[in-house]
């Protein structure tokens, strides 16, 4: 009978493992009615739902440092992120959430980690990209490195000063695909750009090329 309860409990621990949620995937399924409420915003022209949030404080403190005269240089707050939901023709396309918080990126790396899903790592510079499936969804996480710097000079009757900052950050981009295309007036203009282009002989970019 122990032996039969175990198998119960790993059988049941198992399909709680694969049917786990996919992080952020539940906006997914939000009706146009809720999304509104949340505070997305339609963009007609790309036929998609928009959310974004910035720090208001870290904003303010970028500018009254620039009016200053003191050598800035702007990095988003850890709290400020944009959704994007991409519909298609028919359904959603994908969700797309740009952030800057290494602890978001690290819940998403937890949750690979403890639902087993095998991923695909590859890095160029500072970009690196991880990529998985799940059910039938695909998933990339893209993150990059920015470095700016700044300096500004102060002149006086005997003396030239200067300062300068130099400030990092990180820009994750989190992106669900459905596997259904894109679908707008924009996105069908864009197509009949690249295809005009193709047709002149002129070289694709290079992310036409994945």
């Amino acid at each position: 009978m122990r032996k039969i309860t175990l198998s119960l409990i790993l059988s049941l621990c198992f399909t709680l493992t694969i049917n786990a949620q996919l992080p952020y995937s539940k906006m997914m399924n939000l009706t146009n009615e809720q999304l509104v409420e949340k505070g997305f915003k339609y963009v007609e022209k790309k036929n998609q739902y928009v959310l974004s949030k910035t720090d208001a404080g870290n904003l303010t403190l970028g500018i009254l440092a620039a009016a200053s005269g003191a050598a800035t240089t702007y990095s988003p707050s850890k709290k400020d992120y944009k959704i994007i939901l991409q519909n298609g023709q028919e359904g959603l396309s994908s969700l797309t959430a740009i952030f800057y918080s290494d602890d978001t990126f690290n819940e998403i790396q937890t949750w690979l980690a403890e639902n087993n899903v095998p991923s695909i790592n590859s890095a160029s510079g500072k970009i690196s990209i991880i990529k998985f499936n799940y059910d039938s969804l695909h998933v990339e996480i893209r993150t990059e490195a920015i470095i700016q710097s700044s300096g500004s000079a102060t002149q006086s009757r005997y003396s030239t000063s200067s300062n300068s900052i130099d400030k990092s950050y990180t820009v994750y981009t989190y992106t669900i695909e459905t596997g259904i295309p894109p679908f707008s007036a924009w996105h069908t203009k864009e197509q009949k750009k690249r295809e005009v282009n193709a047709a002149k002989g002129k070289k694709e970019d290079i992310n036409d090329m994945f």
